[in-house]
């Protein structure tokens, strides 16, 4: 009896055991279709039980057929083993059912590649990858490196890379036991990693310390694939080899990863790191034919379609390979013609949008929303636009995505962190030390795919750019009713039509750059009632529509840039307004009572001829930023207690010197861009020690007896950001020596100083004894018209290493350009001046000037002179990055 009552407690234990199975596989199946997969701790407890019910079934038909025989000795000795199997299986089953106690996760996210594989080229492509490809295995060579980052926007070729290093025969050859590849994303855990290594180093146990115990005596390369934050890699059972317990070792430790930001090397404290970029015009066609699989001679027209197509791929490896493999074999001119209209129109090619899918990582890693929405303010802008950071904070500014500063120098050092962030994660790209913004055409297109299906404020979006045309259509027009972002950027129109009916969801409207916009339809403003951003700057509007009191809810307006003369009082009814920006206008007085009516503005740029009555500055000190004209010694005396940002000193009389120390106070910051005109007394300008200045802009107009500039600080510490320095009609100026090493000037205008003989006066090496510094370091315009007394710009010749364009003009005592032998390597230089001058021009190196071109006839006065095969880009488009006011040149 004693056998069957064990019997009986066997299968009860088994059926207890089932039912723990069952309910395991019902919450795994939930799990798995939800996408994730078990475990494979779980798998094996599922196959122990499975192995289970199979033993358990079998002893009982053993105990079964023992029974039928009768009750001899051999079946006396059948019970009795039947019984001590029964103990121990129930054994068994009572340790199974501890160790499901122990299982806390069933099931996790599936194991997998990214939505799509990269596309991996067959062989090295161009000059960059195989020197990408030396640097990492000279650093893997050597025995201080230890952990390589590899960083750059998502699709540039960091994933091809990595397999290219995987199967380097120069790699194979360096004597690692183990090569393990593998995978992160957001999709995977440090558990779902630990699987994936040990997988492949053959281990049973997935566990940290089995994984460390066993490559801690051997030679091992990690390859970790799109790092998208931070991993101690410990954690994966990894040895760290920074670890001193490891880097005493014989054994070698390396680990190399790819990521798309180099916040990310720098956390995982990279010995070595490189910055994968897109590939130039002809290593982007090469990589584009290899993936196209078409031999071309003899085929024209398909060749000159397949040059445009892989050139709208911007050098991104990604663009080139995907297009290039979904092209392959394809001949029929109508398949090329569709793959550029959808190209043009990328949102609507499905390939796009699966290689728009894999980009979306770097959007994805931004740490919040509001940096993703700034991201996404990208899409106001056209693609292969340069944008001034200064345009792009002023729009986060506007959209509240900027809300907290106490002073708009705060607001801007948060600006450019943000801008950081995004360029650390391979979004944007930064340009002529940080001024200048881009996003690479492709990225901007995912922008705008991300930006059309997203909800919230961005959820719908409209850009028209780079059109000339008269006017909107009425349909465009029409679907403004479901828009609330619309950008119309440097379109060049003379009208809008009006809109029928009212755009309620309508919050945001930019209509820059359109100069022959003279101004709006009547109610065209009445038709949005709830917008909170309107940007009309740099248009040809000369008076602020009236409707525009309508707008309740405005707290952003921009009209610089523009011909208004005049603000209209009713104005004041606008009470949510927090930033108005009226600079370059020609406006006078503000109305006395308007600012005392606008209780939440914070932010007020009149610059240069706007300001306001004496007895209203005092509303000024709360602001937080202010731009105006300073006409009257009344209000040069309150400069310091007022955040200025940008003054203009102009017609007072009696100054003799100004010291910029004393225009601002230092709790407010220092001005960007410091202008005098017309103040006829001023002979000296100062800055003394411990003055902190972040001008960007200094502009001098007629100042007659302006003689000097006393300088009682290191330059380059006084003037760190000044990218502009415009003088005119300064008739006592005899020099400008202090220009010379200015790290950032970009544009020196010189214009009517009589006086002037030589621009920087003495040898170079007396004025900087250390002659490794390059001169004009970052001088890409020079401008030098009607200075008849100048003999030499220099009494030797300077470095120019950036610059593009020179203008001549009125110098007829110059007789020799400061040039070195060197000069000629300038890509794109030109020299704008008068042809006979320059044909009498004395040279210390005759080859300078042979390698010049002229693109003039011989009747011409005036001649542009250029060297590298194209003239750079002309003065305007110069004119419009510093937003320089034309009557002023």
């Amino acid at each position: 009896m004693q056998a069957e009552v064990r019997l009986l407690d066997l299968v009860g234990a088994m059926e207890d055991l089932k039912a723990m199975r069952n309910s395991v596989l019902r919450e795994i199946e939930l799990q798995e279709g939800k996408g994730k997969q078990r475990t494979q701790k779980v798998q094996a407890w599922l196959d122990k039980v499975e192995d289970m019910d199979q033993r358990t079934n079998q002893l009982m038909i053993d105990f079964s057929r023992c029974c039928v025989t009768g009750c001899c000795s051999l079946n006396i000795y059948s019970r009795i083993n039947a019984s001590r199997k029964a103990t121990n299986l129930k054994k068994e089953i009572d340790e199974l059912m501890k160790e499901k106690i122990h299982l806390s996760v069933l099931a996790k996210r599936r194991l997998s590649n990214p939505i799509i594989d990269m596309p991996i080229s067959t062989t090295n492509v161009g000059i960059k990858i195989g020197s990408n490809l030396c640097d990492v295995c000279n650093w893997l060579a050597a025995e201080r490196v230890g952990i390589i980052g590899i960083y750059g926007m998502g699709g540039v070729g960091k994933s091809t890379l990595l397999k290219e290093i995987q199967r380097s025969k120069d790699v194979l050859n360096m004597g690692f036991d183990y090569i393990i590849h593998a995978r992160a994303s957001y999709e995977l855990h440090a558990e779902d990693l630990r699987d994936c290594i040990a997988e492949q180093l053959l281990l049973c146990e997935p566990s940290r310390e089995a994984i460390f115990k066993f490559l801690k005596y051997k030679n091992f390369l990690l390859l970790l694939d799109d790092l998208l934050e931070e991993l101690d890699i410990t954690v994966l059972g990894i040895p760290d080899p920074h670890d001193e317990s490891c880097v005493t070792t014989p054994y070698k430790h390396k680990v190399v990863f790819t990521t798309r930001s180099k916040k990310v090397c720098d956390c995982m404290k990279a010995d070595e790191m490189i910055k994968l970029e897109c590939l130039d015009k002809d290593e982007g066609w090469q990589l584009f034919k290899e993936n196209l699989a078409i031999d071309l001679e003899g085929m024209p027209f398909i060749e000159e379609a397949a040059r445009k197509v892989a050139s709208f791929c911007g050098g991104l490896p990604l663009a080139l390979m995907m297009v290039g493999q979904a092209m392959s074999k394809k001949t029929a001119p109508a398949e090329w013609n569709l793959m550029l209209d959808q190209l043009q129109g990328r949102l609507s090619s499905s390939l796009c949008e699966t290689m728009f899918i894999y980009l979306k990582g770097s959007y994805d890693s931004l740490a919040n929303e509001t940096l993703q929405q700034c991201f996404l303010c990208f899409c106001l802008w056209p693609k292969n636009k340069l944008i001034l950071i200064e345009d792009l904070i002023k729009c986060w500014l506007g959209f509240g995505l900027i809300s907290y500063f106490d002073s708009i120098s705060e607001a801007y050092m948060h600006g450019c962190y943000i801008i950081k962030v995004l360029e650390e994660a391979s979004l944007v790209i930064t340009h002529d030390n940080r001024t200048v913004v881009e996003v690479h055409e492709v990225i901007h297109d995912m922008a705008q795919w991300i930006a059309s299906r997203a909800e919230g404020d961005h959820k719908a979006w409209f850009v028209k750019q780079n059109i000339i045309f008269e006017q909107l259509s009425s349909e465009e027009m029409e679907t403004w009713i479901q828009l609330e972002r619309v950008s119309i950027i440097n379109c060049d129109m003379n009208s809008l039509p009006e809109l029928k009916r009212q755009c309620l969801s309508l919050l945001s409207l930019s209509i820059q750059h359109n100069q022959r916009l003279e101004n709006l339809p009547k109610i065209f403003l009445r038709q949005m009632p709830n917008l909170t951003y309107l940007n009309l700057s740099s248009t040809g509007i000369d008076e602020l529509p009236t409707e525009i009191t309508h707008l309740f809810n405005l707290e952003f307006l921009d009209i610089s840039h523009t011909r208004i003369k005049s603000l209209p009082h009713e104005l004041g009814n606008l009470k949510k307004l927090k930033c108005l920006l009226c600079g370059y206008l020609f406006l006078g007085k503000l109305q006395a009572g308007l600012l005392s009516n606008l209780c939440n503005l914070q932010v007020l740029d009149l610059y240069p001829y706007g300001c306001v009555e004496p007895k209203e500055l005092k509303i000024l000190r709360g602001f937080k930023s202010i731009g105006m004209c300073a006409s009257s010694y009344e209000i040069l005396q309150q400069l310091s207690h007022l955040p200025i940002v940008n003054i203009n000193i102009q017609e007072i009389e009696g100054l003799r010197t100004i010291q910029l120390s004393s225009l601002t106070s230092e709790g407010h910051g220092w001005p960007k861009e410091f202008q005098i005109r017309s103040c006829t007394t001023i002979q000296n300008l100062v800055i003394t020690q411990g003055t902190k200045i972040s001008l960007k802009f200094l502009r001098l107009f007629h100042l007659p007896k302006l003689g000097s500039f006393v300088w009682r600080i290191e330059l380059k510490e006084v003037l760190p950001v000044l990218q502009l320095v415009q003088i005119e009609e300064c008739h006592s100026l005899t020099s400008l020596h202090w220009v010379l090493h200015l790290p950032l000037l970009r544009a020196l205008l010189l214009k009517n100083c009589d006086a002037m003989e030589e621009l920087v006066n003495g040898e170079v090496g007396e004025i900087e004894e250390d002659d490794v510094i390059t001169t004009f370091p970052k001088l890409k315009y020079l401008t030098i018209l009607g200075l008849p007394k100048l003999v030499k710009i220099s009494h030797c010749a300077l470095d120019f290493p950036h610059l593009s364009e020179v203008h001549l003009e009125g110098c007829p005592s110059l007789k020799r350009l400061p040039f070195k032998p060197g000069i000629v390597n300038n890509r794109g230089l030109l020299v704008k001046c008068e042809k006979k001058w320059w044909e009498k021009l004395e040279w210390d190196d005759a080859t300078v000037p042979s390698q010049f071109c002229s693109n003039s006839t011989e009747d011409e006065e005036i001649a542009n002179f250029f060297v590298g095969g194209v003239p750079p880009l002309g003065h305007k488009d110069f004119l419009g990055i510093f937003r320089f006011d034309e009557v002023m040149l």
